[in-house]
């Protein structure tokens, strides 16, 4: 999609016509990815395409967008080009872990004066999570495990804390060769894991205790649950149900 939207937008009225029907640009994957290999993949768009695409295109399609997939390094241009008022769906893909944690906590924490000026240019992306965004897919790049349950478990815990009006989530689910999981049974401050709206979760989780506080009423509305469990270990604790 973003090959067509930069070589033959502006082209000819017929060829615009054809390309910005709300048919096509209603779910627009503005990721861009080259093969090395079934595993190693190039998440990236050239700069001048990424220019062209924000100055001359979106600002024409952007109230017919309905859902959105970014990558890392095209995310803040793209959501701070134009408005979305439609946008309901937002995928974040290839995302480093310690980069997503560090921009929702940011953005969560915008109090915090060193950051004053960042959190201002960063309004649209905060009212987009909090205010509009119902289905949410976020997907972590494969990196060295230092740490990365403990950064995976706390970016899950924000974005449920962000996100007032999330439906639908997709963590670490959207390619299922790098499926990585969470650890929350462990964690001191499980109230952190808590949504009134959230009806489907996808998630991996690293053993049956995750599976188990998932299921203990924290999530008054769900209804689907599909979760991958990485380990089958020995149960660590039991937890009361009733």
């Amino acid at each position: 999609m973003i090959d067509v939207l930069y070589s033959l937008v502006d082209v000819h009225e017929r060829f615009d016509h054809l390309i910005l029907n709300s048919f096509y640009i209603r779910n627009l994957n503005m990721v861009s990815v080259t093969f090395e290999s079934y595993f190693d993949r190039i998440f990236s768009i050239d700069k001048r395409v990424l220019d062209r695409i924000c100055k001359k295109v979106l600002p024409r399609i952007h109230e017919q967008v309905h859902e959105l997939t970014v990558e890392q390094y095209s995310m803040k241009r793209i959501l701070h080009a134009v408005n979305y008022p439609q946008l309901n769906s937002l995928s974040l893909i290839n995302c480093r872990a310690d980069r997503l944690f560090q921009y929702l906590t940011v953005i969560r924490y915008k109090l915090i004066i060193v950051f004053i000026i960042y959190i201002q240019d960063d309004s649209v992306v905060r009212d987009l999570l909090a205010q509009q965004i119902t289905n949410l897919t976020i997907d972590i790049e494969n990196t060295p495990p230092i740490k990365e349950y403990t950064v995976l478990s706390d970016i899950f815990a924000l974005i449920l804390s962000l996100c007032k009006r999330l439906t639908d989530l997709n963590f670490c689910q959207f390619y299922h060769y790098r499926s990585l999981p969470i650890c929350i049974c462990y964690d001191a401050t499980l109230t952190r894991y808590v949504s009134s709206t959230l009806a489907k979760l996808q998630i991996s989780v690293l053993g049956f205790d995750n599976c188990r506080y998932l299921l203990d009423g924290r999530f008054d509305c769900l209804s689907t649950l599909i979760i991958h469990v990485h380990k089958i270990l020995t149960p660590s604790s039991i937890i009361d149900n009733t």
